[in-house]
């Protein structure tokens, strides 16, 4: 890797009034002809590096007038012959001015805006036009950012892509780059290719052409903020006609100059001679005052609304669009007024609309909220009804006994745990289901939910057919709503069943997936009617329910459970037999690998070809 040269590190950084302390008689393109003050004893000004100097010193004024009194036509030709000027000076290939904006030290977008006037061809034009800052090498950008000038060689490729481009299509020995720095951040780069050594020049040169490229930038800069200030002005003054009731100039002591009626506007009040605050509600004065200073401080646009009397009318709204005056009128601002008083009415009307909705939507949620666990609460509480029912049959037949009595007992109490499981969850329902996931075993999930829904199946004559070899398989759920939603799913296939006329309902659960993948799934299969074949998805909208009871809720809070711990749950219709079958996929506990992903590194494609 080629060499690379940085001297800002050992450039003093010198006054601009040292520069420009004497006065110079130019040419039109900012050739030094003559200078008024002869130098001083023992300067050296027969030194042809003082000579150099001198004249980047007569270039750097020359930028400051010329710049300052060019229209914008002429704009772009006048900064092309400064830049060839300083070509002309220090005997230079060519001269290039880029502006950058940088995201971060090593982002952000460089875009070639003026050169010296060389030609270059479409494929070069294209690229330099507008860049990436990384293009350029690391020791290179570490360089630039830290406003210290970078020099590269031809020999070399340490300036990556753009400069090495640059070096051949200017058939030059070297590169220099000059950082243009503002407020501690980069903002442009004044490019210099020539066929001359560093070690050749002094500091005073280098901080000249800084000096130099400064000028240009800012000027460029002011230029472009000037342009897009005008285009939006026109923009506006155009649909202003249509857009605007009328506008008012106030001066500094914002008392009205001038009242000028637009279209839109049916008579234009007259104004003028009127103080601001004559106009303008009381309320709104030290706003008004605030958003006008704003403005003018800033020389943007600024908006506000404000209520205005007029005449024996009372208030009436509109908003402002308040332009600072350009410095060669004689005002301070500029205020266009819209009559805007039909929308804040109704602006007013929907506020109230919305308080009215926001308490339907609270109670909204009170009854969504009651809903789920009523229906959550259902189920435990049946299976512990059926329980009790089971053992008082016992007790009155003399069938029973002391371990058949402490099963049930033991299954009792735990439908009751999982019913205290559910009305803890409240709170957390109403925070949009903040689920508490852990590790937990899915053999453990399947027994309770069976356990909890035997004594239905019993009842309904219905066979549930349980998965085996379930052992060692864990799953990252909540424990709770997750038994929840089996149990639902199994209620609902043997409530389907029964419906459906079916003497013998079969409900089927099945394992899948459990040695692949991050996620397990199981399914919950029936011999029932099925669902909708043409929506198979309308089972999970909430209110949908094709039972006379039911409330439609049910699927719907299941699937939201699945979705929220990173598993899901969808419905098929079983082909060519009868009946569905639920999927409920649950993500497995991972005890090994890493999330970790590898990317490839992709290489820029050269900018020239050898």
């Amino acid at each position: 890797m080629g060499k690379v040269y940085r001297f800002g590190a050992v450039h003093a950084t010198m006054r601009r009034q040292f520069f420009l302390r004497e006065a110079y008689t130019m040419d039109s393109d900012g050739q030094h002809l003559e200078s008024r003050q002869p130098a001083a004893e023992g300067s050296g000004g027969s030194d042809p590096l003082s000579t150099i100097c001198a004249g980047l010193r007569g270039t750097a004024y020359a930028a400051v007038s010329k710049l300052s009194q060019a229209s914008p036509k002429r704009f772009p030709g006048t900064v092309r012959k400064l830049l060839n000027g300083i070509v002309r000076r220090i005997d230079a290939n060519a001269a290039h001015l880029f502006l950058v904006k940088l995201e971060n030290e090593d982002s952000g977008r460089v875009g070639m805006k003026f050169n010296s006037g060389e030609m270059l061809d479409a494929a070069a034009r294209s690229t330099l036009q507008r860049f990436q800052f990384r293009l350029f090498s690391s020791p290179v950008r570490e360089a630039l950012i830290a406003d210290q000038i970078a020099s590269v060689s031809a020999e070399s490729s340490a300036g990556g892509r753009i400069v090495n481009g640059l070096i051949r299509l200017t058939k030059c020995k070297s590169y220099l780059l000059c950082p243009i720095v503002e407020r501690s951040q980069l903002k442009g780069i004044l490019g210099i290719a020539w066929n001359h050594s560093v070690e050749d020049f002094t500091p005073e040169f280098f901080e000249l052409l800084r000096l130099n490229g400064a000028i240009l930038l800012n000027n460029v800069l002011r230029t472009r903020r000037e342009r897009d200030r005008r285009r939006k002005l026109r923009q506006w003054r155009k649909i202003a006609d249509q857009a605007c009731d009328f506008a008012i100039s106030v001066d500094s002591r914002l008392q009205i100059c001038r009242t000028t009626g637009f279209g839109a506007g049916v008579t234009t009040p007259e104004l003028t001679g009127l103080r601001l605050i004559d106009v303008v509600t009381r309320n709104f004065h030290s706003e008004v005052e605030r958003q006008i200073e704003k403005a003018v401080t800033s020389g943007r646009v600024r908006t506000c609304d404000f209520q205005v009397s007029l005449d024996h009318e009372g208030p009436r709204w509109f908003l402002a669009r308040i332009e600072p005056a350009s410095r060669q009128e004689n005002l301070h601002a500029t205020l266009y007024l819209t009559d805007n008083n039909p929308d804040k009415v109704m602006e007013e009307e929907i506020r109230v609309l919305t308080d009215q909705l926001l308490k339907a939507s609270r109670l909204s949620l009170l009854g969504q909220m009651s809903t789920e666990y009523s229906h959550q609460l259902k189920q435990p509480l049946q299976a512990m009804l059926n329980y009790c029912n089971m053992l008082q049959r016992r007790i009155q037949r003399g069938t029973f006994s002391e371990s058949d009595n402490l099963t049930i007992l033991n299954k009792i109490e735990s439908s009751i745990a999982h019913s205290a499981e559910i009305i803890e969850s409240i709170r957390d329902f109403v925070r949009f289901r903040s689920l508490t996931t852990e590790s937990v075993a899915l053999q453990d999930l399947i027994e309770q939910a069976v356990a909890m829904v035997t004594p239905t199946a019993r009842g309904w004559n219905a066979d549930l057919i349980c998965p085996v070899d379930v052992v060692d398989v864990f799953v990252n759920v909540d424990k709770a709503q997750t038994t929840h939603v089996l149990v639902n799913l199994i209620i609902n296939a043997m409530e389907a069943c029964r419906d459906f006329g079916m003497d013998r309902p079969r409900i089927e659960l099945i394992l899948g997936d459990v040695n692949e993948g991050r996620v397990v799934s199981v399914f919950v299969k029936d011999n029932g009617p099925g669902i909708p074949k043409d929506d198979e998805d309308i089972v999970f909208r909430k209110f949908y329910s094709s039972k006379k009871e039911g409330l439609g809720m049910g699927l719907a809070i299941s699937r939201d459970v699945c979705e929220s711990q990173g598993g899901s749950l969808t419905a098929t219709n079983n082909s060519p037999a009868s009946g569905c079958t639920f999927r409920l996929t649950l993500p497995r506990t991972l005890t090994e690998g890493s999330d970790t992903e590898e990317f490839q590194a992709i290489s820029d494609v050269e900018l020239c070809e050898d």
